[in-house]
């Protein structure tokens, strides 16, 4: 659950409905200056599905010492349970887009790969997580290299077949941490692109009074070096991307909220109450170039 406190209420945003925000972004990434995601269908459904396992935890707020739990402060026995239905529900739907869930998942307990360096190493709790989540990306990966798309490999797209230089990524990420330098896997872009989605959407829902934000490691083509998107706002739920990545502008995006009564509850019980009976809002985001 994403909470933003204002001064006389929290607004709650389900995880998978800040998802559909990033599916959004995926779906009209790419312009004069960004290359698309490629492959375009698989990287538009991981954004759009990659938190579904939230589903059922997200049915309803929890407490933990009086405090709201928020999708920072999930115990881990539960984030990790939801974490492996969440990936498996998406290989069912698609290999490559299940491959780049699974390391989106790993990567939030290894620094992201590298991105976010300055977090804490793997928690104890989600060792065997990642172990396990790395073994599933090198299965995931062996079928998508050894068999391209056609007739052959069950119409799969031929644009998810792996890269000698997608195979040199994860073992590199998975022995390392981080990927190799100046690596030209189309893999690590799409892990890449999956962060910015991400995060740009986790910006937009996490607060009622956003400050100016930077996001490192964009992509914007084979040929070009990642940049900095910086994000300002200029006015309610609006804001200007620069560079501005997106296909149409302004782009407009919308996410349900639900808005609770600000104050401490005593038992999840009473905060279950004020939240089913608090009040529905559709929020709409724009972004300017």
């Amino acid at each position: 659950m994403i909470l933003a406190d204002a001064e006389d209420h929290y607004r709650f945003i389900t995880q998978p409905d800040h998802a559909k925000v990033a599916g959004e972004f995926a779906e009209h990434w790419g312009n004069e200056t960004f290359d698309p995601p490629d492959p375009y269908a698989a990287m538009v459904l991981v954004a759009d599905t990659h938190d579904d396992g939230w589903w059922e935890y997200d049915r309803r707020p929890h407490l933990e010492n009086g405090d709201i739990v928020d999708f920072l402060s999930v115990p881990a026995e539960a984030w990790v349970t939801f974490y492996d239905d969440g990936i498996d529900s998406v290989v069912e739907l698609n290999e490559y887009a299940g491959l780049v869930a699974s390391m989106h998942g790993s990567g939030l307990r290894r620094r992201r790969y590298g991105l976010s360096s300055s977090w804490p190493d793997t928690p104890s709790a989600f060792e065997e997580f990642v172990d396990r989540e790395e073994r599933r990306q090198r299965r995931l990966a062996d079928g998508l290299y050894e068999s391209g798309g056609g007739e052959e490999n069950d119409g799969r797209d031929d644009r998810e077949r792996l890269s000698d230089a997608d195979m040199d990524l994860l073992t590199a990420i998975h022995e390392q941490g981080e990927p190799p330098e100046g690596t030209e896997s189309e893999l690590w872009r799409n892990y890449e692109l999956l962060q910015v989605w991400d995060f740009l959407s986790l910006v937009l829902c996490t607060s009622e009074w956003p400050e100016e934000t930077a996001i490192d490691s964009v992509p914007k083509s084979a040929d070009d070096e990642d940049v900095s998107m910086t994000v300002t706002p200029v006015g309610d739920d609006e804001f200007r991307l620069d560079p501005y990545p997106f296909d149409e502008s302004p782009l407009t995006v919308s996410v349900p909220a639900r808005i609770v009564s600000n104050g401490e509850y005593d038992s999840e019980a009473a905060l279950l109450r004020e939240y089913y009976a608090g009040d529905h809002e559709t929020i709409e985001f724009t972004l300017h170039r």
